[in-house]
């Protein structure tokens, strides 16, 4: 760290006294901007977002976030919360303000009896897994490995295990919480439990998750994998979908994707079923027999070695990105034509559509925590990658064209960690009927919200 700030720094509003004070009060360390570690450390994973904060606090632990958060009020900072980074709404990062990193809070104990799991705030989704299925278990969350596991669980944490074992927050037991007036509260049952409701599906707006208890869940073997047609045949693949998503056992996992293959763009089908393999071969057969696919991976193996494989995002290299989400109750023909045009028409190999199948009882029957989408049908999510500065007018365009052609066909539901800055109508999507209790506790928690660098709730009036 150098201590005396330049004039041309968007610190140069604090004294070189107080950043010094604050730097040697925490065990972790910051990162300022002319340190050489700065420009790598200001980053997100999606690089359409170039923001340029005053200050990174890499955190140890719950002490140096209370002294962040403290630093951050006095000098009337703005405030980002950072677990992973991977944030492609930008929400991990901010200008001119403070970032909250996590990165260093790794800590993880496994209690294999009673079949929970404790880890650091900081602790990414490959880690967890790696962790859990040391011991056959796994927590539902998604397969980008290197997405912080608090942002992904707090807004909810989908997974292919969703239909079996619920969402990422529903096994969530216990979170330490530092809030905005920098007290560190433990929220579980029984325990501040309109704070643990609150966390449970909204919890980037309550405060930072400096450590998060999860029940674990046995699992080690699936029957998964995917099954790829050229994108000529994908209305008819589409239309048979509709139908048999109908009728399928609660447990399984069904997405269908829009993704580059060599020489051609292609539709995949990815399926995951986490029980006995003979049900689960006699539940997918119609699906694999009703159109022979240029490729059929699907087998039994490890879950670590799914999830491994199920991300639809660019695996290496710096990337762009932009993104729109929603959610349709059917496959309907005027939603299959719309797929169908832009599919065939991106602007890019990374640029698709991904939609995913949610039924049964964790996907529709209310449970008492904020998560706002637990409805059945297809969420979708519009995505276009970019590298060069030059594609990127022409693939945001898309996204939004063909998110505007979507519209019109969804129900106007949004899954909350599909949101980029859209406004607080989409927030109040999110959360459906729950939106305005947590208004109130957002006023209780967090009555000017500090919290605002997220999919926003604010507090009420």
């Amino acid at each position: 760290m150098t201590a005396q700030p330049s004039a041309s720094l968007p610190f140069a509003n604090l004294s070189s006294e107080s950043i010094r004070k604050f730097a040697t009060s925490i065990a972790g360390e910051i990162i300022l901007p002319d340190d050489e570690r700065y420009q790598k450390a200001r980053r997100v994973w999606n690089h359409v977002i170039d923001k340029h904060p005053a200050m990174i606090a890499r955190c140890a632990g719950a002490d140096d976030v209370c002294r962040a958060i403290e630093f951050a009020r006095e000098n009337e900072l703005l405030t980002a919360v950072r677990s992973g980074g991977h944030s492609f709404a930008g929400y991990g990062v901010c200008d001119g303000g403070l970032v909250i990193e996590l990165s260093l809070i790794k800590v993880a104990t496994v209690d294999p009896v009673h079949q929970r799991i404790t880890i650091g705030g900081g602790v990414a989704a490959e880690e967890l897994d790696c962790l859990a299925q040391a011991f056959k278990m796994a927590v539902p969350l998604g397969s980008c490995m290197t997405v912080g596991v608090s942002g992904y669980a707090l807004g909810g944490g989908e997974s292919s295990l969703t239909p079996k074992f619920g969402y990422g927050c529903d096994s969530i037991s216990r979170v330490e919480v530092v809030t905005a007036d920098g007290r560190v509260l433990t929220s579980r049952d029984g325990e501040n439990d309109d704070l643990f409701w609150a966390m449970r599906g909204a919890g980037a707006n309550f405060g930072v998750a400096t450590s998060l208890e999860f029940k674990l869940h046995p699992i080690e073997k699936v029957l998964s994998g995917h099954l790829r047609y050229p994108i000529r045949q994908v209305k008819k693949v589409l239309r048979f979908l509709d139908e048999y998503t109908r009728s399928i056992p609660d447990d399984l996992f069904i997405l269908a994707a829009v993704l580059p293959h060599p020489g051609e763009r292609m539709l995949d089908v990815a399926v995951v079923w986490p029980d006995e393999e003979k049900k689960g071969e006699r539940a997918i057969r119609p699906l694999r027999k009703f159109l022979k696919p240029f490729e059929d991976t699907v087998q039994t193996g490890d879950y670590l070695d799914e999830q491994r494989a199920g991300s639809d995002s660019p695996a290496d290299g710096d990337y762009s990105s932009h993104r729109r989400g929603g959610h349709f109750e059917r496959l309907t023909e005027e939603t299959v034509e719309v797929i169908a045009e832009y599919a065939s028409n991106a602007p890019s190999a990374s640029s698709g559509i991904t939609m995913m199948y949610w039924h049964g009882p964790w996907c529709s029957i209310p449970r008492d925590d904020a998560f706002g989408f637990r409805v059945t049908g297809y969420e979708y999510w519009v995505h276009s990658y970019w590298q060069k500065s030059g594609m990127r007018k022409k693939s945001f365009q898309w996204v939004e064209d063909f998110y505007a052609a979507m519209r019109p066909l969804s129900t106007g539901r949004v899954y909350v960690n599909d949101l980029e800055d859209e406004g607080e109508e989409r927030v109040r999507a999110a959360y459906a009927d729950k939106y305005e209790r947590l208004t109130h506790l957002k006023k209780k928690y967090d009555p000017e919200n500090f919290f605002r660098s997220n999919q926003n709730i604010k507090p009420a009036s």
